[in-house]
């Protein structure tokens, strides 16, 4: 009687855990409908079974009994195993996904060094130069910031653009200017020694504009186009910043096919939202967050764009030593300018730091950017290679963890879980192809940012523009 007891409460028990992971596997569609059946039909049967074995013959032997309890534990352990590591990556890219809300911006209230202003009641009593024809939206927000804090207006006039805020301060034509942080690197290019004569009385940090929304109509198996938005710097990814690496990778998953767009950082074009003068490179569409990058493309290519990634390279190199290194294809020998690394022709295994300097390299290179692009391209093709492979599947928690680190994204859970859904079910043999936007070479164009300076630039040829359009809808269609 009392062995029965401990049979009936084992089947109750691995009853309750099946119906749980029942409906945690379909919840969350974790793994393709056909294994996903097999794998919860075997179970049924084996509870069904002992369940019958117990009600219906009472007889059954004591090794019977213990191998089906045995049997049952061993399953319930499992069940409650591979929930735990589901959700662990679950969670894990539920938080990537939230990273994409919104973006960071630091706006400082800046002064020279040698200034007697040295609090923010000190800037009741001068007037502080904005540049809010370039970045009202922003600007308005630490104005009302500042109002809610002080019980009072600032003082402001409007200087126009950012390069000529700097220019004014060090030339002392101002006395403060409120200053978006992201562009304080171009005025150290820019004005001399910007950083190192000047100093922050008062940091605000603020949301900027709203990221791109994803798609909400890309059907199972239908093509989409993701852009990489890479960041060559440590920090936040949050952090609004100019885009040094612009990869357009377009997946076509009923026939395995994926298209590497790249696009040299220094391609004029017109950035977007802004107006039909604020014509500059690409890389400083960024600084106006990865939305204004997407939509200069988008109107450059002609082209639809579904999701984003926005991507820290130096942190990326985590993930390629996490995958155990990756291929490239090195078409032409070269070596680095620091002497770290030379590449030989052909096929080179990397780790991340090897990829790294791979993907970096310029100088020595006979298209210069144009090249680096097709480079990085190339190591991008290494790494979704080797991501698309059955046992990196099998790894998907510890490359979350990086993810997180590295990674921002739109694209959302049920996204991902169907491609990898899609590739364990039909181990599809990728067709990976790469192609770049070539252009001339091109100084004396108008800058929008640096309206007074002399800025290499890439104008894009008309042909190159149509080559990489047709491209992408081939490859999707």
């Amino acid at each position: 009687m009392f062995k029965n007891i401990i049979s009936k409460i084992t089947i109750f028990l691995s009853a309750i855990v099946y119906i749980v992971f029942f409906y945690f596997l379909n919840k969350y569609s974790i793994l393709p409908i056909k294994y996903r059946f097999i794998l919860l039909g075997f179970i049924f049967l084996i509870i069904l079974g002992f369940s019958l074995l117990i009600f219906k013959r009472k007889r059954a032997t004591r090794a019977v009994k213990a191998f089906f309890i045995i049997m049952l534990f061993f399953i319930s352990t499992f069940e409650a195993l591979f929930m735990s590591y589901a959700n662990t990556s679950i969670q894990t890219v539920e938080k990537i996904n939230k990273k994409k809300d919104t973006e960071r911006l630091k706006m400082s209230f800046v002064v020279l060094k040698e200034s007697p202003l040295e609090t923010m009641k000190d800037l009741e009593n001068v007037e502080v130069s904005i540049a809010n024809q370039m970045d009202k939206e922003n600007i308005n927000k630490v104005l009302k910031k500042y109002k809610k804090e002080r019980k009072k207006d600032l003082n402001v006039e409007d200087a126009g653009d950012y390069l000529t805020l700097g220019q004014n301060l060090i030339n002392g034509s101002t006395q403060a200017i409120l200053l978006n942080e992201n562009f304080r690197k171009m005025l150290d290019d820019t004005v001399g020694s910007f950083s190192d004569r000047t100093r922050v009385i008062k940091t605000y940090s603020i949301n900027g504009n709203n990221k791109f929304k994803e798609n909400k109509e890309v059907k199972k198996d239908q093509s989409f186009n993701v852009y990489i938005s890479g960041i060559d710097t440590y920090g936040d990814l949050a952090t609004v910043s100019r885009s040094d690496v612009n990869l357009i990778v377009s997946v076509n998953p009923k026939k395995g096919k994926i298209l590497i767009t790249s696009i040299p950082r220094d391609t004029y074009v017109n950035i977007a939202g802004l107006g039909e003068y604020a014509n500059d490179k690409l890389t400083h569409a960024g600084l106006f967050g990865v939305e204004t990058s997407i939509k200069t493309i988008e109107k450059l290519l002609d082209i639809n764009i579904d999701y984003y990634a926005k991507v820290n390279f130096t942190t990326l190199t985590k993930l390629i030593d996490l995958l155990g290194g990756i291929e490239v294809e090195n078409p032409v020998y070269f070596d680095t300018i620091d002497g770290k690394y030379t590449f030989p022709q052909g096929k080179i295994e990397m780790d991340g730091d090897m990829a790294l300097s791979f993907s970096r390299e310029r100088y020595h290179l006979a298209e210069g950017d144009i090249d680096r692009g097709k480079n990085q391209a190339r190591v991008m093709t290494g790494i979704i290679r080797k991501l698309l492979s059955t046992e990196t599947l099998l790894n998907f928690n510890s490359i979350a963890e990086v993810a997180l680190d590295s990674v921002n994204t739109n694209m959302p859970y049920d996204k991902m879980i169907e491609m990898a859904n899609g590739q364990i079910e039909e181990a599809k043999d990728w067709k990976i192809k790469s192609q770049a936007l070539k252009g001339e070479d091109a100084t004396g164009l108008p800058s929008y940012l640096m309206p007074t300076s002399n800025l290499f630039m890439m104008k894009a040829d008309d042909d190159s523009i149509n080559e990489i359009h047709d491209g992408i809808l081939k490859n999707n269609n």
